[in-house]
Protein backbone atom coordinates (compact mmCIF):
# COMPACT_ATOMS: atom_id res chain seq x y z
CA UNK A 1 0.00 0.00 0.00
CA UNK A 2 1.29 3.82 -1.29
CA UNK A 3 1.97 5.89 2.21
CA UNK A 4 0.48 9.46 1.70
CA UNK A 5 2.25 12.12 3.31
CA UNK A 6 0.97 15.53 3.73
CA UNK A 7 3.21 18.52 3.80
CA UNK A 8 3.53 20.30 6.80
CA UNK A 9 3.01 24.02 7.16
CA UNK A 10 5.64 26.06 9.73
CA UNK A 11 3.94 29.83 10.01
CA UNK A 12 4.72 32.69 12.43
CA UNK A 13 2.81 35.13 13.60
CA UNK A 14 2.47 37.80 16.14
CA UNK A 15 0.08 36.61 19.48
CA UNK A 16 -2.85 38.52 20.36
CA UNK A 17 -5.19 38.39 23.61
CA UNK A 18 -7.72 35.84 21.77
CA UNK A 19 -4.75 33.33 21.70
CA UNK A 20 -3.86 33.06 25.83
CA UNK A 21 -5.87 30.12 25.94
CA UNK A 22 -4.42 28.33 23.38
CA UNK A 23 -0.89 29.58 24.64
CA UNK A 24 -2.16 28.52 28.06
CA UNK A 25 -2.64 24.79 26.80
CA UNK A 26 0.87 24.48 25.20
CA UNK A 27 2.22 26.22 28.62
CA UNK A 28 0.78 23.98 31.24
CA UNK A 29 1.16 20.57 28.78
CA UNK A 30 4.93 21.68 28.63
CA UNK A 31 6.07 22.84 32.25
CA UNK A 32 5.32 22.20 36.06
CA UNK A 33 5.01 25.75 37.02
CA UNK A 34 3.40 27.29 34.05
CA UNK A 35 3.26 31.09 34.15
CA UNK A 36 -0.77 32.19 35.30
CA UNK A 37 -3.47 33.82 32.95
CA UNK A 38 -2.68 37.01 34.60
CA UNK A 39 1.16 36.49 33.89
CA UNK A 40 0.23 36.49 30.50
CA UNK A 41 -2.20 39.13 29.68
CA UNK A 42 0.11 41.57 31.98
CA UNK A 43 2.76 40.42 29.06
CA UNK A 44 0.66 41.40 26.73
CA UNK A 45 -0.51 44.87 28.28
CA UNK A 46 3.33 46.07 27.96
CA UNK A 47 4.70 47.41 24.90
CA UNK A 48 7.94 46.07 24.98
CA UNK A 49 6.90 42.69 25.09
CA UNK A 50 6.12 40.54 22.17
CA UNK A 51 4.72 37.62 22.19
CA UNK A 52 5.37 35.16 18.45
CA UNK A 53 3.68 32.18 18.01
CA UNK A 54 5.16 29.45 15.45
CA UNK A 55 1.84 27.35 14.09
CA UNK A 56 2.16 23.85 12.38
CA UNK A 57 -0.93 23.29 10.06
CA UNK A 58 -2.16 26.49 11.15
CA UNK A 59 -2.08 24.88 15.20
CA UNK A 60 -0.43 27.14 17.90
CA UNK A 61 2.38 24.77 19.17
CA UNK A 62 4.74 27.06 20.33
CA UNK A 63 5.52 30.65 21.69
CA UNK A 64 8.41 33.15 22.61
CA UNK A 65 7.84 35.98 24.71
CA UNK A 66 10.85 38.75 24.09
CA UNK A 67 11.29 41.78 26.23
CA UNK A 68 13.32 44.22 24.04
CA UNK A 69 15.37 46.75 25.68
CA UNK A 70 18.11 50.03 24.03
CA UNK A 71 20.43 47.11 22.81
CA UNK A 72 19.81 43.72 24.10
CA UNK A 73 16.38 41.72 24.22
CA UNK A 74 15.41 39.17 26.92
CA UNK A 75 13.73 35.69 26.30
CA UNK A 76 10.89 35.67 29.33
CA UNK A 77 9.69 32.42 27.97
CA UNK A 78 10.30 30.30 25.22
CA UNK A 79 8.15 26.95 24.93
CA UNK A 80 6.94 24.59 22.51
CA UNK A 81 4.32 22.17 23.06
CA UNK A 82 5.86 18.35 24.16
CA UNK A 83 3.80 16.48 20.91
CA UNK A 84 6.11 18.74 19.03
CA UNK A 85 9.41 19.32 20.55
CA UNK A 86 12.41 18.21 18.77
CA UNK A 87 10.93 18.84 15.69
CA UNK A 88 13.52 22.20 15.97
CA UNK A 89 10.82 24.61 16.26
CA UNK A 90 12.47 26.41 18.75
CA UNK A 91 15.40 26.72 16.93
CA UNK A 92 12.89 28.87 14.14
CA UNK A 93 11.60 30.91 16.45
CA UNK A 94 15.09 31.70 17.89
CA UNK A 95 16.38 32.42 14.22
CA UNK A 96 13.06 33.93 13.04
CA UNK A 97 13.64 36.32 16.52
CA UNK A 98 17.23 37.40 14.89
CA UNK A 99 15.95 37.98 11.47
CA UNK A 100 14.00 40.58 13.32
CA UNK A 101 16.78 41.87 14.93
CA UNK A 102 18.78 42.49 12.38
CA UNK A 103 17.47 45.66 11.57
CA UNK A 104 17.97 46.68 14.81
CA UNK A 105 20.98 47.61 16.77
CA UNK A 106 20.23 44.96 19.01
CA UNK A 107 23.53 43.31 20.47
CA UNK A 108 22.55 40.30 22.27
CA UNK A 109 20.16 38.06 23.76
CA UNK A 110 19.42 37.30 27.14
CA UNK A 111 17.69 34.55 29.14
CA UNK A 112 17.47 32.28 32.70
CA UNK A 113 16.84 28.60 32.32
CA UNK A 114 16.42 26.61 35.69
CA UNK A 115 19.52 24.95 36.51
CA UNK A 116 17.51 21.28 36.21
CA UNK A 117 16.50 22.13 33.00
CA UNK A 118 19.58 20.29 31.05
CA UNK A 119 17.44 19.76 27.88
CA UNK A 120 16.98 23.49 27.13
CA UNK A 121 19.98 24.01 28.48
CA UNK A 122 21.24 21.61 25.89
CA UNK A 123 19.62 23.23 22.82
CA UNK A 124 20.68 27.22 24.10
CA UNK A 125 24.13 25.97 24.20
CA UNK A 126 24.36 24.28 20.61
CA UNK A 127 22.73 27.44 19.40
CA UNK A 128 25.73 29.60 20.40
CA UNK A 129 24.38 30.93 23.51
CA UNK A 130 26.98 31.32 26.41
CA UNK A 131 26.39 30.73 30.20
CA UNK A 132 27.52 34.11 31.96
CA UNK A 133 26.12 34.30 35.37
CA UNK A 134 24.20 32.56 37.80
CA UNK A 135 21.12 33.95 39.67
CA UNK A 136 21.05 32.30 43.26
CA UNK A 137 17.32 30.85 44.35
CA UNK A 138 15.74 33.02 41.11
CA UNK A 139 12.94 30.71 40.90
CA UNK A 140 9.87 30.38 43.00
CA UNK A 141 10.89 26.89 44.23
CA UNK A 142 14.11 28.70 45.39
CA UNK A 143 15.93 27.04 42.35
CA UNK A 144 18.78 28.49 40.58
CA UNK A 145 18.52 29.79 37.11
CA UNK A 146 21.60 30.33 34.46
CA UNK A 147 22.04 33.14 33.09
CA UNK A 148 22.74 32.92 29.13
CA UNK A 149 24.13 35.06 26.15
CA UNK A 150 23.73 35.29 22.60
CA UNK A 151 25.90 37.97 20.66
CA UNK A 152 24.11 39.19 17.93
CA UNK A 153 26.02 42.02 16.45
Amino acid sequence: MKRITKPISISFRVATLQDIDHILKVERRAFDTPWSKLKFTDSFNNPNINTQLVLKNDQIVGYLLTLHSIDFVDVLNLCIDPDCQRQKLGKKLLDDLQQRLEKDKVQSILLEVRVSNAAAIHFYRYYGFEWVDTRKKYYSNGEDAKILCLKIS
